[in-house]
């Protein structure tokens, strides 16, 4: 009798594991779920933004990481994310304030320095301001390959033809 509750007990459980691997078939489904049975937890919705980022929805990216920030406004990688979508949206000013939104929150984070540094460089074309953002995320992390470009282009444009050749080789020996 105890082998045959315990068999039960054991297919039991095992239906419950593959009913629950499909959850964590992909990042939407598991973050979906993930939102349903947490809506009071802000990584969540992030995580569910970020994938629709990374799947062109940034509509939907908005909302989902737009709900982030009102649920916990003090999450500066939520920040970074919103920006991104801005970006995509073609809401550069709106990006911008996110990007010093998040640098505001955490000064150590390079993501926000080096998305605001690219945003300077490619739609302001002003390179006075992305050049102190660039360095300040290459100081942060050096082992950023996309940090060394952005800083090897400007450095080209300015005529410091040793600095640029510097950083572009930077950037291909850490790509």
């Amino acid at each position: 009798m105890v082998k045959i509750v315990r068999n039960a007990l054991l297919l039991f459980l095992s239906l419950l594991s593959f009913q629950r691997n499909a959850i964590w078939d992909d990042d939407c489904t598991l973050w979906t779920d993930a939102t349903i049975k947490s809506p009071s937890k802000a990584r969540g919705y992030n995580e569910l933004g970020l994938y629709a980022l990374t799947k062109g929805r940034y509509s939907e990216a908005l909302r989902a990481i737009a709900r982030t920030i009102q649920m916990d406004p003090y999450q500066p990688v939520a920040y970074i994310n919103i920006g991104l979508a801005y970006e995509k949206l073609q809401q550069i000013d709106l990006a911008v304030q996110a990007y010093e939104k998040a640098i505001t929150l955490d000064p150590g984070d390079p993501t926000a320095y080096y998305n605001l540094g690219v945003v300077h460089y490619n739609y302001f074309k002003d390179r006075n301001k992305a050049l102190p953002l660039l360095l300040k995320a290459r100081d942060l992390n050096p082992l950023e390959p996309d940090v060394h470009n952005y800083l090897g282009k400007i450095y080209r444009e300015q005529g410091d033809d040793k600095a640029a050749q510097k950083e572009f080789s930077l950037y291909q020996t850490l790509r």
